[in-house]
């Protein structure tokens, strides 16, 4: 096993643990939609903060409800080293996690010098916390489009094919096209 795997694996042990220790968090609190407006827009977010930072490294977050707020726990990994080659440990952004607070998701970053595809690390993490209620799995590619995948599946091909794009974290950096009478106005 390789040295990331281990990280990621740690991280996801430790997300398990810090899940049944917040189990107190009333559930009764967490509504049947799981957040999932306020979810896509906080994801939108992140990734329109952290995939503009994602030259060499990844950043990672793990996605909470507490205090009437959907927010983050945030880490970065260390440069990556190839297009497959990056490494995070999520432990970190585990222990950033309120005490108390409904784990709903995850959400990760691939660098500009990444690869488009999820990895198995990537696929066995989301994985492993399936068993979550609510829990919910994205990525950015290299160049901004936002995906959402199913934490159901346990293969590279099957999250691959599993995605939905939700959006381009560059997307709002894109020039305003005009057509018409007024496309020569500045």
């Amino acid at each position: 096993m390789s040295g990331a795997s281990r990280l990621r694996l740690l991280g996801q042990a430790c997300v398990l643990m810090a899940v049944s220790l917040s189990a107190q968090a009333d559930d009764a609190t967490v509504p049947a939609a799981c957040f999932a407006d306020e979810v896509l827009l906080h994801v939108r977010a992140q990734f329109a903060k952290y995939g503009p930072r994602s030259g060499e490294s990844e950043y990672f977050g793990y996605i909470y409800f507490k205090d009437g707020r959907v927010e983050s726990a945030v880490t970065s990994g260390f440069t990556c080293r190839g297009q497959t080659d990056c490494t995070v440990n999520t432990a970190f952004a585990r222990a950033r996690i309120p005490k108390g607070a409904k784990v709903l998701g995850e959400w990760h970053t691939h660098p500009r010098i990444g690869a488009h595809e999820l990895s198995q690390d990537d696929v066995n993490g989301a994985n492993a916390n399936r068993h979550i209620h609510c829990y919910a799995a994205f990525y950015s590619s290299p160049d901004g489009d936002i995906y959402r995948w199913s934490v159901e599946a346990t293969s590279i091909p099957a999250a691959m094919a599993s995605r939905t794009l939700i959006g381009n974290y560059r997307a709002s950096e894109a020039p305003v096209v005009r057509t018409g009478p007024h496309a020569a106005a500045p």
